[in-house]
């Protein structure tokens, strides 16, 4: 007889359950987003964010879920896991937040070159209680990741991890005239993302202090695959502003003369070609007796 209200009171739980047609699955909503938080050069971090839906007539204890990235191949790029329970009202949903890190080469490798974007799958596996009854479920849909306008800012910017990865060499007068000098400046750039590019134009300006001396671009374009880490170039600078060169020259007998240049960096990469301004500054070493001689010449 002491059982009888423990009895009626099971009865009537199970009863309204099977009102409610039993324990129903949770399901995935919605993936609301995919955001990049940082693109390093070893790992992009990311915030996915969607939503799970209760839709029994009871909240939804959700103590468990694991959520996979996928690539088309269906090999795991990424994971990450639910790290507290969380109540879901009956019939309503939560959104969710998970974060989630990505190895940069191999995710690099998966970008697309007709719209510069990652497909991928994101795929679940949870667990919810209702009523102290636990039911297992999953979920999987494919998901687009745009990247053009990280790449647009990433590629360009000419850094990585707050570092330069434009790095100048030195800088040398070429050759000398009567009216006219050659600028050369030899650099290195990096590629640590291991990205695929071709840096074929850099259109650019030199000055001296508030005036402009001349013009030049790139001596030859620079291409890039995921295995090439660096490569030397160089950019071929026309004086024809002599009078500018020779003041700055004048001031110095034997030392060096800093200038800047301003111009355009031309990346073409993953199908679109991509321009940014770009300006950097140095310094050429002068002998103001060599420069005297080639100016008798």
């Amino acid at each position: 007889m002491k059982n009888i209200p423990l009895l009626t009171t099971l009865l009537l739980i199970l009863l309204s359950v099977s009102g409610c047609r039993l324990f129903k699955q949770p399901t995935l909503e919605k993936i609301h987003d995919v955001k990049i938080l940082k693109l390093g050069v070893d790992k992009i971090e990311m915030e996915l964010s969607l939503s799970i839906h209760n839709p029994n007539c009871y909240k939804l204890k959700l103590d468990k879920l694991n959520v996979d990235l996928l690539s088309k191949d269906r090999v795991k790029i990424g994971s990450a896991a639910l790290q507290k329970t969380v109540i879901i009202p009956k019939r309503k949903s939560n959104a969710l937040y998970f974060s989630v890190s990505l190895d940069t080469r191999p995710t690099a490798r998966m970008i697309s070159l007709s719209n510069q974007s990652v497909y991928f799958y994101i795929s679940g596996k949870g667990h919810g209680k209702v009523l102290g009854f636990g039911k297992k479920f999953e979920f999987e849909e494919p998901y687009e990741l745009d990247l053009k306008k990280y790449l647009e800012e990433l590629i360009p910017r000419f850094e990585a991890g707050g570092e330069n990865i434009f790095k100048l060499k030195r800088s040398y007068v070429k050759e000398m005239g009567l009216t006219q000098a050659e600028l050369a400046v030899e650099f290195i750039l990096m590629n640590p993302f291991g990205l695929g590019f071709n840096l074929k134009g850099f259109p650019a300006e030199v000055w001296l202090g508030d005036t402009k001396v001349g013009n030049g671009n790139l001596a030859s374009q620079l291409r890039f695959d995921e295995n090439i880490h660096s490569k030397d170039g160089a950019m071929i600078f026309k004086i024809s502003n002599f009078k500018a060169l020779w003041s700055a020259v004048k001031g110095v007998v034997k030392g060096e003369i800093p200038y800047s240049v301003k111009g355009t960096v031309i990346i073409d990469a993953f199908g679109m070609e991509i321009r940014k301004p770009y300006q950097y500054s140095g310094t050429v070493p002068v002998n103001l007796s060599e420069f005297i001689l080639n100016k008798l010449q």
